[in-house]
């Protein structure tokens, strides 16, 4: 219990963080109808998903014993990013999050983006191994695995979900688009900031 607690509370801290998924889900809430916005929520959870379960089952032991796996995921997952922010930076007006929220597929699209903006990040894969290690023991049963994924889950997605709630209400995207490409440009540079970031920091 003890171990379960200390890992919630790491994994709350990282949540709450502001990054890569805390912006992808803030334009996407003020630029879309609340269901892609949600589904775009429920694109980086199951990334979280992925992560967690790589990270309770030794990812850290592959990216150090083949660093270039880490290496290459930084690149291309930084890339992804940096990619995201010149769109929102370039695109007069347009969100590079999501077509207008009438068109065919709009939800489809919602959810990969979250899901790839997740995955796009190894630094989460090695955070995650790093939590993992340091609050629970080496024998940890399959359960406790289970256990860790769900939590992170259920503090992702009420925190992710509250953000997508409330930024989605009418008076915050009246605001948005009072001020709109000004604020997509600051968007689409901090998308680029965190790109570099991940693909540059060692």
């Amino acid at each position: 219990m003890t171990s379960m607690l200390s890992f919630a509370l790491l994994w709350f801290v990282a949540v709450v963080t502001p990054g890569p998924n805390v912006l992808l889900i803030g334009s996407s809430a003020v630029a879309l109808r609340r269901r892609e916005s949600l589904l775009t929520v429920a694109g980086i959870l199951c990334g979280t998903v992925v992560w967690g379960s790589a990270g309770f089952f030794g990812v850290g032991l592959l990216f150090r014993a083949a660093p270039w796996v880490y290496l290459g995921l930084k690149l291309a997952g930084g890339g992804y990013i940096v990619y995201l922010g010149a769109r929102l930076i370039l695109k007069g007006g347009e969100h590079p999050a999501a077509l207008p929220a009438a068109t065919r597929g709009a939800g489809r699209r919602a959810f990969r983006r979250g899901l790839m903006t997740q995955l796009s990040n190894p630094k989460s894969g090695a955070f995650v191994a790093t939590i993992f290690a340091a609050t629970m023991p080496q024998d940890a049963p399959l359960s406790a695995g289970i256990a860790a994924v769900c939590t992170m889950v259920a503090i992702s997605g009420s925190w992710y979900g509250l953000l997508a709630w409330g930024l989605g209400l009418a008076r915050v995207k009246a605001a948005y688009l009072k001020a709109r490409r000004g604020i997509e440009r600051a968007s689409g540079a901090l998308f680029v900031f965190f790109g570099l970031e991940i693909a540059l920091r060692k």
